[in-house]
């Protein structure tokens, strides 16, 4: 039923005549130079050309101040999406952060000096593109990540993670860090100056991230003790990006892969060079990607369809129903993964309260905001953010409404991190971005996730999503489980303890859930 290609300029279910109006914006404010492609037009001039989709850089002025609606500012992030950038683009690298020049553009093993890994390709769907695009991506396009910035193996080697469902993990994270900081707040409040430390335990939507220590001293100042806290940082921030969960806001997350995977730099991170260059890339092409375009990217991603377990699918005749055989084990398989404990950490849902996304945002006590980005000189105002609703808007299948309020969320997953033991173990730590780029730092200290943790991998999208794991090594999801170990060596023991009709069951259970895109045709109708 569903195409394995990327997507080619959908328009999230509107009709012609409804895109009109909007279409119009579009070819005012930003022009778009596809067309007949023969040398008369001035549009497509003959001879090399910027692969850059628009005629001009999406404006951040004009999302700001309601000009481009959500359907529109979704098709701008899709072509910047499946753009394939040349070196007349920005495209790739000419040189390290500390100005040592590269001899190519793209490099699969990160040459260090500073930089984290590539470029290794030239457009997003280059990498995000199974089982649909935008989706995850096969071992010939993992990528090896050297966080040292030495240039020294071994390096950390990467998988592509799925984008579908993008911003409903960091309206989840928001709330939860509003949830820990409240807690935290409270403890601080009844904290008594001399007397005895107060101790807090810090639960959010039905889940254990550890205690809290608060004491008071005599001159009132206070001491918080983080050493019991589980699977979060010392800044009680959930971060939900990443494999190691080291990225806090989709933005970034967005703006961060433009330039480490493609070496297309972002204005707003070239603001911020220690150096103070314009092209610290040295490629000779500076404001590769405006606050704009990075909006627009980060609007696109995060509006991408929900992953859904295979019976709603059949509910809403999106899939076909599945053999009484193959629902049965997979109902069994679902009862088998709750008992041997896996749905501990892989929380089969989650309530969100809200589903309305904000970019920029304020939410989540601030944490999710760059403040380093000037609102004055690029119009990206979290007082004016550009809001769209998870349930209402993007592609399908959307969230459902929950029937308390907010919507219903299949994650599968906790959003901690918990250690995996040494097999799967990274070669190297891995630092933790905060919302502007840069590292966490905590006392003085910078904060790393130690090789062996990792956060909890979602697996609402696990069933069509293979290779597994963050380094894609599972070739069954079977060969996942097994390799799990340390805080889920019980669950992983149980799995293995079971009959090999039982494991059948679980693999067939989680083959269930499901990545789905509807066919270009439907989804344009």
């Amino acid at each position: 039923m569903n195409k394995s290609k990327p997507r080619e300029r959908r328009v999230l279910g509107y009709r012609f005549p409804a895109i009109i109006p909007w279409l119009l914006v579009f070819l005012f404010l930003f022009g778009c130079k596809h067309g007949g492609g023969n040398g008369a037009d001035p549009n497509n001039p003959p001879g090399d050309q910027p692969a850059f989709p628009f005629l001009s850089h999406v404006d951040q002025a004009a999302i700001t101040s309601g000009v481009i609606p959500f359907q529109a500012l979704f098709s701008f992030g899709d072509e910047l999406f499946e753009a394939k950038f040349n070196s007349l683009d920005g495209v790739g690298a000419l040189q390290l952060p500390d100005g040592t020049p590269l001899p190519s553009r793209f490099s699969r093993v990160p040459p260090g000096g500073g930089r984290f890994t590539g470029p290794n390709a030239q457009s997003c769907e280059g990498c995000h593109n199974f089982p649909f695009g935008t989706g995850a991506g096969e071992p010939a396009s993992n990528v090896f990540q050297d966080p040292s910035g030495t240039g020294a193996p071994p390096f950390n080697q990467r998988n592509t993670i799925s984008l579908f469902g993008s911003a409903v993990l960091q309206r989840l994270a928001e709330e939860i860090t509003e949830d820990l900081h409240a807690l935290k707040d409270q403890a601080a409040s009844v904290a008594v100056a001399g007397g005895p430390a107060i101790t807090v335990d810090l639960f959010s939507k039905g889940i254990s991230y550890g205690r809290l220590t608060v004491s008071r001293q005599a001159n009132g100042q206070l001491d918080f003790d983080f050493s019991a806290a589980l699977g979060v940082d010392p800044d009680l921030v959930i971060r939900p990006y990443g494999w190691k969960g080291n990225v806090t806001t989709l933005r970034d997350f967005c703006r961060g892969a433009a330039l480490n995977e493609l070496g297309m730099e972002a204005g707003e991170l070239v603001s911020k060079d220690f150096q103070g260059r314009s092209d610290p890339d040295g490629d000779g092409v500076e404001e590769e990607l405006s606050v704009g375009d990075i909006t627009a990217l980060t609007i696109y991603v995060g509006a991408q369809e929900i992953p859904q377990p295979l019976e709603r699918l059949v509910r809403d005749r999106l899939a076909p129903p599945p053999s009484a055989e193959s629902a049965n084990l997979a109902s069994r398989g679902q009862a088998l993964f709750s008992q041997i404990g896996c749905a501990e950490c892989h929380v089969p849902e989650l309530r969100l309260n809200d589903p309305v996304f904000a970019e920029p945002t304020l939410r989540g006590r601030g944490n999710y905001l760059d403040t380093e980005i000037d609102p004055a000189t690029t119009s990206l105002n979290p007082s004016r953010p550009f809001r769209f609703n998870l349930v209402q808007e993007g592609d399908f299948p959307r969230l459902t409404p929950h029937p308390e309020g907010g919507a219903r969320v299949q994650l599968f997953s906790d959003l901690k991190r918990h250690a995996m033991g040494s097999q799967l173990a990274d070669a190297q730590a891995t630092s933790i971005r905060k919302a502007n780029g840069g590292p966490l730092i905590v006392n003085g200290m910078e904060i790393r996730v130690s090789p062996d943790t990792f956060l909890t991998a979602e697996l609402w999208g696990a069933g069509n999503t293979g290779p597994w794991l963050h380094d894609g090594r599972a070739g069954t999801l079977k060969e996942a489980i097994e390799l799990h170990g340390g805080e889920a060596q019980a669950s992983r023991d149980a799995f293995m303890a079971l009959s090999a009709g039982d494991q059948i069951a679980v693999a067939e259970f989680l083959k269930s859930l499901l990545l789905f895109s509807l066919p270009e045709e439907e989804a344009e109708e």
